[in-house]
């Protein structure tokens, strides 16, 4: 029975240290990457662990394709069941980083997610993947998640995917402050360049070839 608990206090505390780590390393990753303070003014408390199309897990600061990246992931961070949260995802660099002249790009965006059921949020964007030009190189994609005072009435009516209003020049800082939210209670980073997906959802979404 010693052994036993001994086992599990182990376990636990390797648990709470490797959080403790994966947590060290987003905030040192958001600042390595320039989003504090490009972006933001603060760096989320914890990792957001991301899992897409239910068979890999985002690599903070690391590249993915357009392809894998293409419908909406599974989101995970400790969660208060009784709280609600907004989640988002941008990308700060349309269309590059060079220029970023429409930043930030919103590709995401629900709010009222009550705990970590997003399904029965409210989506203001549905979710649509990266979208970076064969010209734009490396782009930066963000996903944050904010924690609500409670359940709120947002103004913002539900935006079209196949309609640039909105989602062009999104300033999540204004939107936070508007609401009354504090800095994101977690957060994940990742990067995207072209592949031959992109012409297809820019035609699906724009009709569009690119």
């Amino acid at each position: 029975m010693k052994l036993l608990a001994l086992h599990l206090l182990f376990l636990c505390f390797v648990g709470l240290a490797c959080s403790q780590d994966n947590d060290e390393n987003v905030r040192r990753i958001m600042k390595e990457m320039a989003v504090i303070p490009e972006i933001l003014d603060e760096p989320p408390r914890e990792l957001l662990r991301i899992k897409y199309d239910n068979t890999f897990d985002i690599e903070e600061g690391k590249t993915y394709t357009p392809t894998e990246l293409k419908f909406q992931p599974r989101l995970d961070w400790n969660a208060d069941p009784e709280s609600f949260y907004t989640v988002l995802m941008i990308c700060p660099d349309a269309p590059n980083r060079e220029n970023p002249m429409y930043r930030s790009w919103l590709h995401w965006l629900v709010v009222n997610v009550p705990g970590l059921d997003i399904m029965k949020g409210q989506p203001i964007s549905e979710y649509f993947g990266p979208l970076p030009t064969k010209d734009s190189g490396i782009q930066r994609y963000l996903i944050l998640v904010y924690q609500q005072s409670d359940k709120l009435d947002f103004d913002e009516k539900k935006m079209e995917l196949s309609n640039a209003d909105g989602h062009s020049n999104f300033d999540v800082m204004k939107f936070t402050q508007k609401y009354e939210m504090g800095p994101p209670v977690a957060g994940n980073i990742f990067q995207s360049r072209w592949d031959e997906y992109v012409p297809e959802l820019m035609k699906t979404l724009y009709g569009v070839s690119e």
